[in-house]
């Protein structure tokens, strides 16, 4: 298991600091870190609005608290203090001659400190808007979190008021390229590393807690070796075992451990059953009914249930399903998984890991140019998180019911293939939207008739069709809305005859003006009356 390591002893007299370090009395002697954080900055995790999940079942300090239906697996943004201990109170703790095992995973790769109570995490002074991503083993991220703890003291210490300047967003935005930095001085009473906040919770009677790291990059597909952290923490427990996820906001990070939890006790509890019901301790259709009812039931469906992007069937997932057959079967089990971990009415969760990817690419559709970039890597790290999935969900379902002897990273080596075959398809999608050839032949015969202005009522009808139909896919709402407008905007500068194009892109660097619909339609009507005596 890879446990998230608790504070070391403190260095003993006479032993020799770290190279490029000095170790103050009392302070505990570290290696050399694997990145040296003296001069980033701290932002702080929590943020308005930040709990999203309603509130019922709230818990505070620790935002958008849940737990999966039907399972002993629970979900959170990163806890303060208090937080820690009002969740870890808010679990069953069974009785004293049997009591219940908790494991608290930290889905982050970046170091987590607390100042009075609140948890901060470092950021780079040119990204302040982007977590760290560390490709280092996970001892050495523990090491450079206590690394950063002591940074974050000695640089409170040297401050005669105690203070420390802090950064947060002035609001959420899901794209960061939209978020903007604030600059605060906090009075600082206390400052814990993760790592210390952990310690204090076993040293006040939560002894049957136990923690592990699972190093997992903001919004990204985790490392192979992510799964086989999570499956080498969970094949030896009980099924009964309570797992406890978080990051900082509680979303992707913690849904995707989540997921993977329950596909293996799901496992765990059906191989359990089966075994039962071969060596006649329970009849196999009482079996078989209740693995049904449990991991089966139909969950309730919505309006865009048959959509095939919100099911998933992109092209390189088809293509997947092609190669291994039996992936068919994975995408289904983790499919109903995905569901009951994501949002309502299906889930209890923040984030449905699978239709999130249309729902980015409908917000590509409609952002400016230069916000695009951002969306569309979202786009293609969902996708490939997606595929992965699919590839462990299939994995487990043949490795599982035997203990998981073998590794997920040791069947992707024996598929190698699908690493390239992810890489290559994730952005097999059509990325940018037009009206049919066809339909645009149309238009075109409209706009260039000698009497265009007075088919301006029909032409503007057309476009608006020929847009609702491109977007018929789309729900309605305003992502729908904005993408049928940028459409014709789009279409109507196709059309248009090169004098009257031009005309009007002058128009437009004239008055520092978008090319929006309303607009456009104004400056082609407009078109010649300057001339006009």
């Amino acid at each position: 298991m890879s446990e998230e390591k608790p504070a070391e002893p403190i260095a003993a007299e006479g032993e020799v600091p770290a190279e490029g370090e000095e170790v103050q009395e009392g302070e505990e002697e570290l290696p050399p870190a694997c990145l040296d954080l003296t001069e980033y900055k701290i932002k702080i995790d929590h943020f308005d609005q930040m709990h999203v999940l309603g509130e019922e079942g709230k818990v505070e300090g620790a935002g958008n608290f849940r737990q999966v239906s039907g399972f002993p697996v629970f979900g959170a943004a990163q806890p303060t203090e208090e937080g820690f201990i009002k969740v870890l109170d808010k679990l069953p703790k069974g009785s004293e001659e049997k009591p219940i095992n908790t494991i608290w995973y930290n889905m982050r790769q970046e170091p987590v400190i607390y100042v009075n109570g609140t948890p901060y995490a470092p950021r780079n002074p040119d990204k302040m808007h982007e977590n760290l991503e560390l490709n280092e083993p996970t001892d050495e991220l523990d090491n450079l979190q206590k690394h950063f703890s002591n940074i974050i003291q000695a640089r409170m210490d040297s401050e005669a008021e105690k203070t420390l300047k802090i950064h947060k967003d002035s609001m959420f935005t899901e794209n960061p390229m939209e978020r903007e930095d604030i600059e605060e001085s906090v009075k600082v009473e206390t400052v814990r590393g993760l790592h210390d906040v952990y310690c204090g919770l076993l040293e006040n009677g939560f002894q049957h807690l136990s923690t592990v790291r699972v190093p997992v990059v903001e919004e990204r597909a985790p490392d192979e070796k992510c799964f086989d952290i999570l499956v080498d923490s969970l094949k030896q427990e009980p099924a009964a075992t309570q797992c406890v996820f978080s990051c900082q906001m509680g979303r992707g990070r913690t849904t995707l451990g989540m997921i993977i939890a329950c596909l293996v006790k799901e496992i765990q509890i059906s191989t359990e059953l089966r075994r039962m019901g071969d060596i006649g301790l329970v009849p196999q259709a009482t079996v078989d009914d209740l693995i049904k009812q449990k991991f089966e039931a139909p969950l309730p469906r919505t309006q865009d249930d048959d959509d095939p992007f919100i099911k998933g069937e992109f092209d390189v997932i088809k293509e997947l399903l092609e190669k291994i057959p039996e992936a068919k079967e994975g995408k289904r089990k983790v499919d109903r998984v995905i569901d009951i971990c994501g949002p309502g009415p299906k889930g209890t969760g923040l984030q449905n890991l699978r239709e999130c990817i249309i729902e980015t690419k409908w917000k590509y559709d409609v952002a400016p140019e230069e916000k695009q970039v951002v969306w569309k890597q979202m786009i293609l790290n969902f996708m490939e998180r997606y595929f992965y999935l699919i590839c462990f969900a299939t994995y487990s379902q043949a490795n599982g019911p035997d203990g998981f002897q073998k590794s997920f990273v040791q069947w992707m080596d024996e598929h190698k293939d699908l690493r390239m075959m992810i890489e290559e398809g994730k952005d097999k999608l059509e990325w940018y939207r037009q009206v049919d050839p066809a339909k645009l032949n149309t238009l075109k015969e409209l706009i260039n008739a000698p009497n265009y202005k007075e088919n301006m009522a029909t032409l503007i009808r057309t476009i608006y069709e020929f847009a609702f139909l491109t977007y018929a896919d789309l729900p309605r709402g305003p992502i729908k809305n904005n993408s049928m407008r940028k459409l014709a905007a789009k279409t109507l500068l196709e059309i248009l005859p090169p004098d009257i194009a031009t005309n009007v892109q002058k128009k437009l660097d004239e008055q520092n003006a978008s090319p929006d619909f309303v607009t456009l339609v104004g400056l082609v009507s407009y078109y010649g009356q300057e001339q006009e005596p």
